[in-house]
């Protein structure tokens, strides 16, 4: 072969070659969710449970305020520190369940009236075992009316529907490491459960964004239109 042909293919091979490589790199990164062939589900990375000891001033903040929960709600009140018994579990309980560190709570009204509340109550405990403990007792055994929520948040999380003897009411319960919430809606907008779903999720990413050194932004009406997304 000449030299003049060996020069041709020379540069012909480096022409395609550099083709090549630029194909490669302007392709766009993947969606989120899915893998480099864009045809496989990727798993989120979890969110992060609650393992520290967080203060009660942080456990206030990451209670929802006004402009922060669902439309129609509002603080009724201010918001509270939970005695130990509150986070037992049942209704005649004396003294705080083992393992109880601290807690807060919060009553909100709906459009302005009484005759339909929801509450929110966080309960931190010294370890994710003590924790597990009550989040069992709180949620009860009534298996016919707890459901999975399509979209599980935290170690653990059920909600109950009409509870009890109750009628149009929620309750929804996450188990976070060592910390448990719960979320009541009793009436108002209690007959879609995405709403309890939404003020639960909300709670604990504020509870998360606390513990990582950062504001509690996170409101139960972004979780709600994320959710519907």
């Amino acid at each position: 072969m000449s030299r003049a042909r060996l020069t041709l293919v020379a540069a012909l091979v480096g022409i395609a070659t550099l083709t090549a490589c630029s194909s490669s790199s302007d392709k766009p990164a993947p969606a989120p969710g899915t893998t480099q062939n864009g045809d496989e589900p990727v798993s989120a990375p979890a969110p992060k449970p609650i393992t520290k000891e967080l203060p009660q001033a942080q456990i206030t903040q990451a209670l929802l305020g006004d402009g922060e929960t669902l439309p129609g709600w509002s603080l009724h009140g201010d918001k509270s520190v939970t005695e130990g018994q509150y986070c037992n579990g049942t209704e005649d309980a004396k003294s705080a369940p083992a393992g109880w560190v601290r807690g807060g709570d919060s009553a909100y009204e709906y459009n302005g009236s009484t005759n339909d509340m929801a509450y929110i109550e966080i309960c931190l405990f010294k370890s994710a075992d003590d924790a597990h403990r009550q989040y069992t007792t709180w949620k009860g055994n009534e298996t016919s009316k707890q459901q999975t929520p399509k979209k599980p948040v935290g170690d653990e999380n059920t909600l109950v529907i009409n509870p009890g003897l109750s009628d149009d009411s929620v309750y929804g319960y996450v188990r976070s490491g060592k910390v448990n919430i719960r979320v009541r809606i009793e009436g108002g907008t209690a007959g879609d459960p995405s709403g309890t779903q939404a003020m639960l999720v909300a709670t604990l990413k504020r509870l998360q964004q606390l513990q990582d050194g950062k504001a509690a932004t996170v409101t139960a009406l972004d979780e709600q239109a994320t959710a519907r997304q």
